[in-house]
């Protein structure tokens, strides 16, 4: 949270975009999302039946490996982001690291689909749940 001080009298068409400089700094604010109570049990019942449990999210690469390391979904695997995931698939070298892959984090909706469409080339058959709207 920041502020920064503005005479009386500036003009209202000043507000239109937010200052981005000589901001003073008032409060630094942490925001927690927790993941739902039952989210690490039917991941853990996922695994079981011999599903393969990836997460895809637009997260921050820590964040989102926090979030599936508390969900059981990153255990031996890699995570990656999606400008990394974006230059093995303009490579064709994404199938080779499909196995391994656990995480993606700042992905794209373009990601999402091109990660789908891989596991299905390979033979896979592929299910997706999310809570956003790019997840439809």
């Amino acid at each position: 949270l920041t502020y920064t001080d503005f005479p009386a009298n500036t003009p209202a068409e000043t507000f239109a975009e937010p200052p981005e400089h000589d901001l003073t700094l008032l409060a630094i604010v942490g925001i927690k999302d927790p993941v739902r109570k039952e989210v690490p049990d039917a991941v853990l019942t996922c695994k079981r039946a011999g599903i393969s449990v990836r997460m895809v999210t637009g997260d921050n690469i820590h964040t989102a490996k926090h979030i599936a390391r508390e969900c059981h979904i990153l255990t031996d695997g890699t995570a990656m982001e999606g400008p990394e995931f974006r230059k093995l698939a303009a490579a064709d070298a994404i199938a080779d690291r499909l196995p391994e892959l656990q995480v993606l984090a700042r992905s794209t909706p373009e990601d999402k689909y091109v990660l789908v469409s891989a596991l299905q080339a390979g033979g896979d058959v592929v299910a997706v749940t999310g809570d956003g709207t790019n997840d439809a």
